[in-house]
């Protein structure tokens, strides 16, 4: 029982990641498609074109961590992963100077940043030995 519901937790980590990182892809390929560069995300440390290139960047290296750690190869780099998307979180909505819009937006980063603890924490089962099934 214990395995089934870490495998569900790992699944849904994996979820969370690849949503994430196709955001990310889909923020860097809208922004400039639209003939400017005005992608503003205050809570990455960014602006302008690092900015653009640094969600592009960030979101398929996201998607190469999700998808070597399903397949088995060099599984070790999704808990890293994991661990630097929890302190980009943190760091960018509740230690600078980011301003929530409202209540719902609080509660709303407040889960989501959760929701990336959750996840770094069940990455860490990758760690532990794997079994083969025969």
């Amino acid at each position: 029982m214990r395995n089934a519901l870490l495998l569900l937790l790992r699944v849904c980590g994996y979820i969370y990641h690849l949503l994430l990182c196709l955001f990310l892809l889909g923020l860097a390929i809208l922004g400039p498609a639209s003939g400017q560069n005005n992608l503003k995300l205050p809570m990455l440390p960014w602006e302008g074109e690092a900015l653009t290139r640094a969600v592009t960047i960030l979101g398929a290296v996201g998607i190469v961590c999700v998808l070597l750690a399903i397949t088995g190869k060099l599984r070790w780099l999704f808990p890293l992963w994991a661990l630097f998307v929890f302190v980009m979180m943190f760091r960018g909505f509740f230690l600078s100077s980011y301003s929530f819009a409202d209540a719902g937006q609080f509660k709303f980063d407040v889960c989501l940043t959760a929701g990336a603890l959750v996840v770094f924490l069940v990455s860490l089962s990758l760690f532990g030995p794997t079994k083969k099934y025969q």
